[in-house]
């Protein structure tokens, strides 16, 4: 009952608070801090939660400089500094079960997904099949990021596909990804050698590209 009490008095005191108050007080807040904080009520969530916020992006981007300052590198390209901080640190188990073994549990930065083999493998798919099966073109697969011999991600290959369809000049929609997809690669390297030299036991698989 006091508990309940403190969190609904911790509530309302927050809520009052102009914008750049509340993130001047959850700039000293560790990620887990944050998380806990954006689960108290749905005001708290959007403002934590939003990906469009330049207030809230800066908020988790100082809580990550100050709490895990080896983590250096920056999100992916598309990835908000919520998604990348909960990728790195606080997803401890599979994205598609319950599974919390973490021996279990692999990063997979190419699809920004942690997950188990089990389930990993019922969403990827090698490149001969997307070829043959799905009558996937070789410029879709070179637009998207995969685990070598392992495949891509078939959600990614699908989007791919709809957004390739769509375009009148696929030449340089094709270049365009294909100059992103080097870009994602530099940063998945930089983010690596950052867990490398962290101190918490990265569960992230390195990949070799064609």
């Amino acid at each position: 009952m006091i508990l309940k009490y403190n969190t609904l008095q911790i509530k309302s005191i927050l809520l009052v608070l102009p914008s750049e108050l509340l993130a001047e007080i959850c700039e000293n807040l560790s990620p887990q801090d944050l998380y806990s904080l954006s689960s108290v009520c749905k005001e708290l969530r959007h403002f934590l939660w939003s990906d469009k916020s330049i207030i809230t992006q800066q908020i988790w981007r100082n809580s990550r400089n100050k709490f895990y300052p080896n983590l250096k590198s920056f999100p992916l390209a598309g990835m908000s500094e919520q998604q990348y901080i909960w990728l790195t640190v606080l997803a401890k188990q599979c994205q598609f079960c319950d599974e919390n073994n973490k021996n279990l549990l692999k990063r997979y930065w190419e699809f920004q997904i942690i997950c188990c083999d089990k389930c990993l493998n019922k969403r990827i798919v090698s490149r001969q099949t997307l070829m043959t099966k799905y009558n996937i073109p070789e410029d879709v697969l070179s637009t998207c990021l995969n685990l070598g011999n392992r495949g891509y991600l078939l959600s990614h290959i699908k989007s791919a596909q709809i957004e390739y369809s769509k375009v009148i000049d696929k030449d340089s929609w094709v270049t365009h990804k294909q100059l992103e997809i080097i870009d994602q690669r530099c940063r998945i390297i930089s983010i690596l050698l950052d867990e490398f030299h962290s101190d918490y036991k990265p569960m992230t698989t390195i990949s070799y590209y064609k």
